[in-house]
């Protein structure tokens, strides 16, 4: 009763197929685009499976199961869809491509440096065709591949599938096309329904239209006792309920967050970026419809519930009726809702349980419903959003990463999880004996949607880290996206070797989207579909979604899928339910991915019904008969074709007196289902009395039945232990878990080494429920029998010792065990204790029982085993390891710290036995090692670690160098980047070594410079023949090395050198050759510095190397260089052009600096108020401009007064202005536009329109961007060489249109009256303070940026402080009136302002916003100017306010 549309299938074969050469970039097999962005409509919100509706006809020739496309709605859509950056690592690119043959209009293109460099379109078809690259003259550079659509023409869009890098010019690409709908053979197509198809022998028929029944974006169905239908409705889909992928900033926040409570709080902080008016506009619906017609239309309608739109509510996901209540699955609460009259009017609503939806995660992995099981209590399940609760009995539930399936009473108590690690299941149903079933959904990582056989304590092995490694790896500072568990170690596959052994595997694959989940009744539409399941399989659009139906039976403990097939295609279902009369029903969603204005319920029916005589009483049985019936008609319908009305039927026998006898009697019936209901019913009896009834939430509690009475009926169920009857057994068992005897007294022995194998299990996990430790023997004997061949075996063994051993001997004891089948299921068991002794065993003798081991301990983060884990790195050698256990050794050392686990790292870095991946890794942990990142790379979990001192490496690492740096190339350049890194002792290095790595092209220049200057420090015998080789090199930092080297040896010579690379080089030679003639003593030096200082001033000072040719002009002692830069000094900063003295720093600067210098410049804080990507992985503020595209909007001179002189040039939308208003009103915003009539103006997030006759007066804008005086000129030329590079401009959304402002709304301001207090310098405190609002917001109210000044304790203090805060800068938390607050980034130090300055802003803040305190005086600023210069202040550091 349930659904989720929001996941798709992603059997991505080329995860398995590609060769060793060739290396995904995308294969698009997902419910979105993974990093990519898109623009426009064209390209909708996720790949499509083969089929969308705007597009005639199928694509083939895709690559797995999807593709993109950019025809979502016809040839008039239009867009792009744009990857995030790539490292252009191999020579070859390839994809598959379709659709529209327009040049630039409809294209695959790939950018470098912002430029098309390459171009393919389709050939104006639907067959995917490969294209390959030659790309090899990039290697090394960035890029982005953008698909994109702007034909709006014939053939107006574009298609795209499996981009690829490649070592080879013909990339095998995976195999193409989803498996085809059996549409094309057996299903039977439905006239008048576009490509709709249906099994044979069933019609098809709307029977609830948006039209008549308001049905909208419908996610799942159940029905009332009296056929009506109550539909789950989302209108918050994409729209209040949001995803990871499309708001990366505040990814690591959700990484981190543990309760439902600190997700509030992520919301909170990114308030700004995505309102709570926004998130709280729609509302989840539950629409009853009814007024059935004899024809099975629905012709009425009303809402029954809504206001589930608070901020932490998700999708609502799951709806079931049951009597006078509906459950209801939305996040974070877990609701039931109480019709008493079951007329589709709300009665009340209780919380059953709260603290779902810790995480964000990706939209649709909700909770989802819901099943009535076979022991009464109701079924649901819940995505990797997680949850983090204590129920109401006091239990406690980590959850917050992973999914489950779950249980309670009816009446909403009781409360338990029973099967965890799941990522999206798609509800939850039993078969005819018990079995329950759920689907799990895909990661789009080349795994595949899976059938999960639910297991009392199992654990499949999601969480949501496994899509941080993935999807998000970026995100958490990997730019390759890395090994991962689920992908690496097949946790997802079906049973294989490489799996770990605590989880149960899948029991098979199916579909591609699971949505809504149900089970043949057993009586009813066809008779072919009898013992099936039925999975709606949504993937974006009716042409790709349907139903698939398969059929599940036991194989061994576990299952197995015997058969499948399609059942209805060309339907966007999202939930199927049978209704009471045998009808088969579907809720449509019609199309798309986010909520929508349409939907409707679509039935399906036999032309030749299954067991009509059977399905004729059911609709009055389930509206009341099942309620009125004599004990003994209840007795018969355990035997009824139908399993809900059996069920129900059993579920109301434990209410009456003679319930117990009626079981017994049951279970002697040679009919197997009424068996198996008899053992039900009598389970319920022995688990707690008479089952408790839905309206018991509303009428008070069911009283639990006497000790004496459930233990009568437990041990009705004990002969049954012994039945002839493997399943009667087995079901029996299963029965008296919950049940008050005493384990040690049934013959649990038996069965627990029973010849079935489910019997085995359940006996098992009985034996752990009733604490019969008696049997642990029989326990140890099931496991090395099992041999771990059948992992629900292995799961019941240790769920057992987990259970049985109660105490450090008797586990003791299994641990020593000779088998290696016992030690891994005692491994298992501590790993679901959280139990840091699993380190116990991570150097057994077995390799399957130590890597579990090494499993439990360092991916679950168990502190206390993690040193065991490390050390093994100390023996390598005694066993054999692969790659991904080798990252966990490695991580685990990383993650301790120290010198000696520095050693270890070191080591796996140093070992050239190893494969080059984990190499490469711990090379790469080295260089983290001071400051490791916040997140575990090799988890994905958020584990912070404390920064750390480098020493801790040197030792180890300096000893390792002649042995790193024998490796390949990039095992050689990563270690030299460490050397220079680290300033790591080199003396152990050869001559030999050294000059090999200088003569090695294929290094870096600063790696080979390095070289170099180590090298010739030696003074090796050829010196002058090797600095002289060396200084024609290409690349400037080894000539520059080699040239200050000859230099030192020939003065003459190096003149020569140096002069020709002052004057011709590249930027970085001439800057480099100025820095090494400040100190060279040669005849004509002198003559060269005062030739080329006039040359610099005939240049106005703009020169690549002008820094540094002034910088090495003042080292000179000559005084005709003296007198030559006296000059050139007073002609550059002469004149009346404000930037004159900051010319020299137009040109040659270094980019890369300049970006480093944005992200963490001390004297500027650019990122406090700036971004400069569209990428939402950039880091940055807003309060300033966009930087993207700077390059485009001037020169470098425009990037230059940018810079140093912001105020000169105001970006549209980024100035504040005051306006006086004619009323006398006063107005402070940030100016958007001033056209003839009118001024558009932002007003704390508003935007109005200002009438021009209403505006009495104006201030020019302001800039808030500080005065960027305390940059040297080496920094602001490095920051506009990396300006210079932004030419990508953002793309721009639409801003709303400013409302007109009525000014009578606007109170005139009464002129403000200080005592004492010059009105001057009240209005130079008013414009000055508009630089403030950037951060202070306009009114002192505070932003995310900077804590609030009006009211505040600190500005109506003591005034030292205040003048102190604009001389030094202020850093860390604060608490202002009671409330802490932590700025980003501190607040800058701005000294440069005069003493009159800064009295006036102080004393205009002091005496606004609600502040009166006395004014300061220039005086008092001038007394404490000394401060200047000294360290940020902290709170600590100023005088305590009250």
């Amino acid at each position: 009763m349930k659904s989720s549309l929001f996941a798709t299938f992603t059997l991505c074969l080329g995860a398995s197929v590609l060769t060793a050469e060739t290396k995904v970039i995308e294969a698009f097999e997902g419910d979105g685009f993974d990093s990519w962005q898109t623009t426009g409509t064209g390209f909708g919100l996720a790949p499509i499976a083969g089929k969308v509706d705007g597009v005639n006809g199928e694509f083939r020739n895709y690559g797995g199961n999807a593709l993109v496309c950019s025809g979502l709605r016809g040839d008039a859509a239009t867009g792009t869809l744009t990857s995030p950056e790539i490292k252009l690592a191999s020579p070859k690119l390839g994809f598959l491509v379709a659709g529209g043959n327009h040049p630039g209009k409809t294209a695959v293109q790939l950018l470098v440096g912002g430029k098309v460099v390459r171009e393919a379109t389709g050939a104006n078809d639907l067959t995917l065709r490969e294209t390959v690259w030659d790309i090899a003259e990039f290697k090394g550079k960035t890029g982005v591949i953008r698909i994109v659509d702007n034909e709006t023409g014939s053939w107006g869009f574009i298609a795209a599938d499996h981009f690829v890098f490649s070592n080879d010019a013909k990339p095998k690409f995976p195999a193409g096309g989803r498996p085809k709908p059996k549409a094309d053979s057996s299903l039977v197509r439905v006239p008048g329904e576009g490509s709709a198809a249906l099994v044979p022998g069933a019609t098809f028929k709307t029977t609830a239209d948006r039209k008549v029944t308001g049905v909208t974006s419908p996610t799942a169905i159940g029905f009332g006792n009296d056929g009506s239908v109550y539909v789950a409705e989302t209108h918050r889909f994409r729209f209040g309920v949001e995803d990871d992928r499309n708001h990366l900033y505040w990814y690591h926040d959700d990484l981190a967050a543990v309760t439902t409570a600190d997700r509030v709080a992520l919301h909170k902080k990114w308030e700004a970026k995505r309102s709570h008016e926004w998130m709280t506009a729609k509302s989840e619906l539950i629409r009853h419809v009814g007024g059935e017609q004899a024809d099975g239309t629905f012709t009425t309608n009303k809402v029954f519930a809504g206001g589930f739109n608070d901020v932490l509510d998700g999708t609502g996901a799951g709806v079931m009726a049951w009597d006078d209540t509906v459950y209801f699955a939305c996040i974070p609460k877990l609701w039931m809702l109480h019709d008493a009259k079951q007329d589709g009017v709300e009665a009340g609503r209780k919380v059953i349980e709260d603290g779902f939806g810790v995480r964000i995660s990706l939209s649709g992995h909700d909770m989802n419903g819901f099943a009535i099981g076979p022991d009464g209590r109701v079924w649901g399940t819940i995505g990797d959003r997680g949850f983090n609760l204590t129920t109401k009995e006091g239990k406690k539930y980590d959850s917050r990463n992973r999914g489950a399936v779950f249980r309670f009473e009816p009446d909403g108590t009781n409360f338990e999880v029973v099967h965890f690690g799941l990522r999206n299941p798609k509800e939850i149903a039993f078969d005819d004996f018990g079995n329950a079933f759920s689907v799990d959904n895909n990661s789009d990582q080349g795994d595949a949607a899976r059938v999960v056989y639910v297991v009392e304590g199992a654990d499949s092995g999601w969480e949501m880290e496994h899509q941080a490694m993935h999807t998000f790896h970026r995100s958490i500072g990997l730019e390759q996206r890395p090994l991962s568990r689920w992908m690496t170690e097949k946790v997802w596959e079906l049973q294989n070797p490489a799996q770990p052994a605590f989880i149960i595997p899948p029991s098979a694959y199916i579909s591609s989207g699971p949505s809504g989940l149900t089970y043949h009744p057993g009586a009813g539409f066809l008779e072919s579909e009898a013992g099936h399941f039925h999975i709606c399989d949504y993937r974006g659009s009716a042409g790709a979604s349907g139903i698939w139906s398969f059929k599940m039976e036991p194989a061994g403990a576990g299952m197995k899928m015997t058969s499948s097939h399609q059942l209805l295609w060309g339907v966007a279902a999202t939930d199927v339910e049978y209704d009471w009369k045998g009808r088969l029903v579907v809720s449509d969603f019609i199309t798309g991915w986010e909520s929508h204005q349409a939907g409707r319920l679509v039935t399906l029916e036999a032309g030749k019904m299954m067991k009509p005589d059977a399905v004729a009483p059911v609709a009055a049985l389930i509206n009341g008969g099942i309620a009125k019936a004599s004990s003994a008609e209840l007795a018969a319908l355990l035997a009824h074709a139908d399993q809900r009305v059996r069920l129900r039927a059993q579920i109301e026998l434990t209410r009456r007196p003679d319930g117990a006898d009626r079981f017994e009697a049951a279970t002697q019936s040679a009919n197997a289902l009424e068996r198996v209901h008899g053992i039900w019913g009598l389970g319920i009896l022995a688990r707690r009395g008479a089952a408790i009834a839905p309206g018991g939430a509303w009428k008070g509690p069911t009283p639990l039945a006497s000790l004496e009475a459930r233990t009568a009926a437990a041990r009705r169920l004990v002969p049954l232990l012994a039945h002839a009857d493997a399943e009667v057994r087995a079901q029996a068992v299963r029965a008296l878990e919950e049940a008050p005897l005493k384990g040690n007294d049934l013959p649990l022995g038996k069965l627990i080494l029973d010849p079935s194998p489910r019997v085995r299990s359940f006996a098992a996990i009985a034996a752990a429920r009733l604490g019969a430790d008696k049997y642990l023997p029989e326990v140890l004997t099931m496991l090395k029998e099992n041999a771990d061949a059948d992992p629900v075996l292995r799961h019941a063994g240790s769920f057992a010792i987990d259970h049985l051993c109660k105490d450090a001997a008797a586990f003791d004891a299994v641990a020593k065990d000779d088998s290696a089948s016992v030690r891994l299921a005692a491994v298992i068991a501590l790993r679901r204790r959280n139990d840091a002794s699993a380190s116990r065993f991570v150097k057994d003798k077995s390799p399957l029982v130590a890597d579990e081991a090494i499993r439990a301990v360092h991916d679950l983060g168990l502190e206390g085993g993690r040193p065991a884990v490390a050390a093994l790195i100390d023996d390598l050698g005694s066993r054999e390891w692969t790659t991904f256990m080798l990252r966990r050794l490695t991580h685990s050392a990383f993650r301790l710290g120290g010198e000696a686990n520095a050693a270890r790292v070191v080591a796996i870095a140093a070992n050239a036995k190893l494969p080059a991946e984990a190499r490469a890794e711990a090379l790469r942990l080295l260089a983290l090692w001071a400051n490791p990142y916040p997140v575990d790379q090799s988890t994905g979990h958020w584990a912070p670690l404390p920064a750390r001192d480098a020493k801790e490496l040197r030792a180890s690492l300096s000893a390792a160098l002649p042995t790193l740096l024998q490796g390949d190339s990039d095992i050689l350049r990563a270690s030299l980047e460490l050397v220079e890194q680290y300033k790591l002792e080199v003396a152990s290095l050869s001559d030999e070594l050294l000059s090999g790595l200088v003569g090695n092209a294929k290094l870096s220049g600063s790696a080979r410079a390095k070289a170099l200057e180590l090298w010739l420090e030696r003074k090796p015998a050829d010196l002058a023949s090797v600095a002289g080789k060396f200084a024609k090199d290409k690349q400037d930092e080894v000539a520059m090395v080699a040239i200050g080297a000859l230099a030192q040896l020939n003065p003459a010579q190096g003149l020569i050198e140096l002069s020709q690379s002052a004057k011709a080089g590249s930027a970085a030679r001439r800057q480099g050759a100025w820095k090494a003639l400040a100190k060279l003593t040669a005849p004509g030096v002198d003559t060269l510095f005062v030739e080329s200082l006039k040359a610099l001033e005939q240049a106005k000072g703009v020169s690549p190397a002008a820094i540094e040719l002034l910088e090495a002009s003042a080292q000179r002692s000559e005084p005709s260089v003296k007198e030559a830069l006296a000059a050139t000094q007073k002609a550059i900063a002469g004149g009346a052009d404000k930037l004159a003295k900051w010319l020299p720093a137009l040109e040659g600067g270094d980019a890369k600096n300049g970006f480093a210098l944005f992200t963490a410049l001390p004297a500027g804080q650019c990122l406090r108020c700036h971004r400069a990507s569209d990428d939402a992985h950039a880091a940055g503020g807003e309060a300033g401009p966009n930087l993207a595209g700077i390059a485009k909007r001037g020169d470098r001179r425009y990037l230059l007064e940018s810079v140093v002189n912001a105020g000169a040039v105001v970006v549209s939308g980024y100035g504040t202005v005051n306006l006086e208003l004619a009323n006398g009103g006063a107005l402070v915003g940030t100016l958007i536009k001033e056209e003839k009539e009118h001024v558009d103006v932002d007003v704390a997030g508003n935007r109005w329109r200002v009438a021009r006759k209403d505006i009495k007066a104006m201030s020019a804008p302001v800039s808030g961007m500080p005065a960027m005086d305390a940059l040297t000129l080496n920094e602001v030329r490095d920051i506009v060489a990396w300006l210079a590079t932004l030419d990508k401009a953002p793309k721009k959304a639409k801003p709303a249109e400013p409302k007109p402002l009525d000014i009578s709304t606007i109170k005139p301001v009464a002129a403000a009256v200080v005592a004492n207090v010059d009105p001057a310098v009240l209005a130079a405190g008013k414009q000055a303070f508009m630089t403030c609002m950037a951060c202070h917001g306009p009114n002192g109210e505070g932003t995310v940026l900077a804590p609030p000044l009006a009211k505040s304790n600190w500005v109506n203090g003591p005034v030292e402080n205040l003048i102190r805060i604009q001389l030094r800068g202020l850093q860390g938390p604060i608490t202002v009136s009671g409330k802490q607050y932590t700025p980003p980034v501190p607040m800058m130090a701005l000294p440069h302002q005069t003493d009159e300055q800064i009295a006036a802003v102080l004393t205009y803040v002091r005496n606004s916003f609600g502040n009166s305190a006395p004014a300061v005086t220039p005086e008092q600023v001038k007394a404490l100017r000394g401060e200047a210069g000294k360290p940020m202040l902290t709170e600590a550091d100023l005088v305590p306010a009250k």
